[in-house]
């Protein structure tokens, strides 16, 4: 049994308040379920922000990204309007996904050095944070599940505030799980 199996029937808010369970999203075609930081971190900002260069591209597969952070739906819904990603925006108020999904959660990794120069330059990109949200010290990653969630065929887990899972890769894991299920 894969983690993503164990969170089928785990039920988040979206950020309309619209309540989804795991295991429907993952019912039609892959999906990657993409763990942010805190809705008011810059890295999660640039992170969604990235991710909707190719929404089209994911679209177009047949699949699904879906942006998961420690929060209110109405901390989601902000996120998603300062992000203008077009993906779906859960909120969980506890670290119990996170937990189950192997995500660090690391003092040294949220306010140590080794994050400061990838700040500055999202800052300089007009990329800020925002009211902090959750977790203070939680970090994200990012796990691309197959249709029906049978398996994980891609996943990145952040050791540091600044790592953000590469857009292109999850993209191009989806795309190739989604070609998978079609042969």
């Amino acid at each position: 049994m894969s983690r993503i199996d164990i969170m089928a029937n785990e039920r988040l808010l979206d950020d309309r308040h619209h309540l989804h369970e795991f295991q429907e999203l993952w019912a039609d075609g892959p999906v990657a379920f993409v763990f942010l930081r805190q809705f008011g971190s810059a890295f999660a900002l640039e992170q969604a922000r990235s991710l909707n260069a190719h929404h089209d591209e994911i679209v177009a597969a047949g699949a699904k990204v879906v942006l998961i952070g420690l929060g209110t739906p109405i901390q989601a819904f902000t996120f998603r309007k300062r992000a203008g990603t077009r993906f779906l925006v859960l909120a969980t108020h506890d670290r119990t996904l996170y937990r189950t999904m192997g995500l660090w959660r690391y003092r040294g990794g949220t306010l140590g050095p080794a994050n400061l120069g990838t700040w500055v330059k999202l800052m300089r990109a007009g990329v800020y944070p925002y009211q902090r949200t959750g977790d203070r010290y939680q970090l994200g990653g990012a796990f691309v599940a197959t249709a029906g969630g049978r398996e994980v065929v891609w996943d990145f887990r952040a050791h540091k505030a600044s790592d953000i899972a590469s857009a292109g890769e999850i993209a191009r894991a989806l795309v190739t799980a989604a070609a998978d299920v079609a042969a």
